[in-house]
């Protein structure tokens, strides 16, 4: 089955009230989970023409996966002393998200990494293609995975302005960034898997 097809299945299938009441956690569908494939996701070009971001190469990898045996690995090569980041994105299959109210990510930062590194989802959304970033980082401590979470309900407090419907009803490009403030010095990959939508 497409990736389309499970998108709208799920879709459709909280939309009727399908998923049981007993149920501890919302629903969730994973759309990008990297098994064997970069399911689309890339460095843009723009990108890899900026001195600021540090990513090298984007491959999916057997290095480390939060579920099943493949996770998206980000080759980066972060500066000391100065602002720096690696991006990776993904133009969305399914632009309509009104269905879902949550975004979630997990991204894996070796043991050997330096602290300092910190995620942020980025989306890109309606016709004017609107570059829209999490307000705040999540630090990254190395040898874990971390979930990146946002809310996309109207009165979400992760945006650094107040969402109305309209935000998740065209969502255009989905985005992962590792940002470094000020250094530290890193080469070394940074290991994303699991986006997933929830009720």
């Amino acid at each position: 089955m497409s990736r389309r097809r499970v998108f709208m299945a799920a879709a459709v299938m909280l939309a009727a009230g399908g998923v049981c009441a007993a149920q501890t956690r919302p629903a969730e569908i994973v759309l990008y989970g990297f098994e064997g494939t970069l399911d689309g996701w890339r460095i843009p070009e723009w990108a890899q023409n900026s001195s600021e971001y540090v990513a090298q190469d984007a491959t999916a990898s057997r290095g480390y996966a939060k579920e099943g045996h493949y996770a998206l690995e980000v080759s980066t090569q972060f500066a000391p002393e100065r602002w720096s980041c690696a991006y990776v994105e993904h133009e969305v299959e399914v632009t309509d998200w009104t269905p879902f109210g949550r975004l979630s990510v997990d991204v894996f930062l070796p043991a050997d990494a330096p602290a300092g590194l910190a995620g942020r989802i980025i989306l890109t959304v309606g016709g004017r293609w609107q570059w829209t970033e999490m307000a705040h980082a999540v630090p990254l401590p190395p040898g874990t995975w971390t979930t990146l979470t946002v809310d996309l309900k109207p009165g979400s407090m992760d945006w650094p302005f107040d969402l109305d419907d309209a935000f998740r009803a065209d969502v255009r490009k989905v985005g992962v960034r590792i940002e470094a403030e000020h250094g530290p010095s890193y080469r070394g990959s940074v290991f994303i898997d699991r986006v997933r939508l929830a009720e």
